[in-house]
């Protein structure tokens, strides 16, 4: 009888302390999923529930976080055609005039742009000259291989003559040149396209108003990875909408481009 009292109250106990466990750890538990939900509440309060990636609330599609305040414009219009290692625009030819009384031309649509632009220039006390403007797909073809001849001389240019000077002179039809909107900037009295010998004050003022007349720093030195080129010389027309935007995002006119595909 006594060894009966002595087992039954020792399942008694067991029996209880396996109680205050289960107790315990549903306690723990219940704490641990509300602090969890505390946490939670604390990141995502005032954000949208999480979507899969690429698609926003309500099944849109993701956007770039540049579209909500990108130009309203149509990106197929003249301003922005785009010549380079990934779009040769081959024969392009557009209906180009003098610019001023120089033997340089420019598209006739933007030349009084540029025209202001340089006028703008001289009111600040710079003397701009205008090195090279429009040049055709021809006038590029013979560039090109006069490089290329320079390089094999004096055998005739190979394969790999070419691929050297392509380093130097754009290929027929990859040249902002060719659009009749791009043009190079010197001063007067710098008229090297060696940056390191050019007047710096009037490089620095035309990159911070070219905006102003619908021009963009075709080629900056940060986008040298992207266009091939640094040239802090070369100015592009794309219009004063445009211009604004590519400026004051620092892009470069394929990434403004990338934004309406």
């Amino acid at each position: 009888m006594q060894t009966k009292r002595i087992l039954s109250a020792f399942a008694f106990t067991l029996l209880t302390i396996f109680l205050l466990l289960v107790v315990a750890s549903r306690s723990g538990e219940a704490a641990k999923a509300e602090e969890y939900h505390n946490v939670d509440a604390d990141i995502g309060q005032g954000m949208p529930e999480p979507t899969p990636h690429g698609v926003m609330p309500g099944g849109k599609e993701e956007n770039d976080p540049k579209d909500a305040e990108k130009p309203d414009i149509d990106i197929t219009s003249w301003e922005y055609i785009l010549a380079g290692p990934s779009n040769n625009i081959g024969k392009y030819t557009p209906y180009v005039v003098a610019i001023e009384d120089t033997a340089q031309y420019f598209d006739e649509r933007a030349i009084t742009p540029l025209v202001n632009f340089l006028n703008a220039a001289r009111d600040a006390g710079f003397t701009p000259y205008i090195q090279t403007a429009y040049r055709s797909y021809s006038s590029q073809e013979y560039l090109l291989n006069g490089r290329a001849s320079q390089i094999a001389w004096p055998e005739y240019p190979t394969a790999e003559d070419y691929a050297e000077a392509e380093k130097y002179v754009a290929p027929p039809g990859e040249s902002d040149h060719q659009t009749g909107l791009g043009v190079d900037i010197t001063d007067r009295y710098y008229g090297s396209l060696d940056a390191n010998q050019m007047n710096q004050e009037f490089l620095v003022w035309l990159r911070e108003h070219c905006a102003e007349y619908g021009f963009i720093l075709r080629y900056p030195a940060a986008k040298e990875s992207i266009t091939g080129r640094n040239e802090p010389y070369h100015f592009r027309y794309v219009g004063v909408e445009a211009a604004t935007y590519i400026m004051e995002h620092n892009l470069c006119l394929e990434q403004f481009k990338a934004l309406y595909q």
